[in-house]
């Protein structure tokens, strides 16, 4: 159990209950024990910590290499349960790292898109959910965030910052007969389908 996250998460949802309204729904399609991994837009720097808020198990995270050996990186990254990562081609190290955490039965919370939407919209997703998920044999939650990265509009406003998560898609669902790639393909883009789905309720509440 890594207390220091616990308590920076702690400090994490009061802040953001009382200034940015943050609100969750969906948590009970967080499995409560074993491996799983959290998919979800990204529009914000602060998207990792509010996303990986809505359950009470520790979660884990990937961060770009860059953000280590900071002097911020001890308060803010490396002692958050983060993966560093090498960006910009395929780093077999983290991902290694990545399908261990999730085996023993961890949570990881990955952005498919890979890095921030600036326009907020949803762009293409990259494989490394889908992958972990099938090496793992852990299933993947779709989840999204919005208004995250309207940080400052939130704050003088009655808006709030959401997330949502939904049901969970397992590894099983894929054709375990088709080619590593197909099968990758299908999945991430499943993924993303579900995450644009949980977007469009955001829009278009029942």
């Amino acid at each position: 159990m890594n207390l220091y996250f616990r308590s920076c998460r702690f400090l994490v949802k009061v802040i953001a209950k009382v200034f940015l309204g943050w609100k969750h729904s969906g948590s009970e399609n967080i499995p409560s024990s074993g491996g799983a991994v959290i998919a979800s837009n990204h529009i914000s720097y602060f998207d990792p910590p509010i996303v990986g808020s809505g359950t009470k198990r520790e979660v884990y995270f990937l961060a770009k290499k860059e953000l280590f050996g900071k002097w911020y990186s001890p308060l803010l990254i490396s002692n958050l349960n983060t993966i560093p990562v090498r960006r910009g081609r395929f780093d077999r190290a983290s991902y290694l790292k990545a399908i261990e955490i999730a085996k023993r039965g961890e949570i990881l919370v990955l952005f498919p898109e890979g890095t921030r939407s600036k326009d907020g919209k949803l762009k293409a997703g990259k494989t490394g959910a889908a992958k972990v998920s099938i090496e793992a044999g852990v299933p993947v939650i779709p989840a999204c965030i919005r208004n995250s990265n309207r940080i400052k509009q939130v704050l003088f406003s009655a808006d709030r910052v959401e997330v949502l998560y939904g049901k969970p898609i397992y590894p099983s669902e894929f054709d375990s007969n088709q080619s590593e790639k197909e099968r990758l393909t299908q999945f991430t883009a499943e993924i993303m389908r579900r995450i644009g789905e949980l977007l469009d309720q955001f829009d278009n509440p029942e």
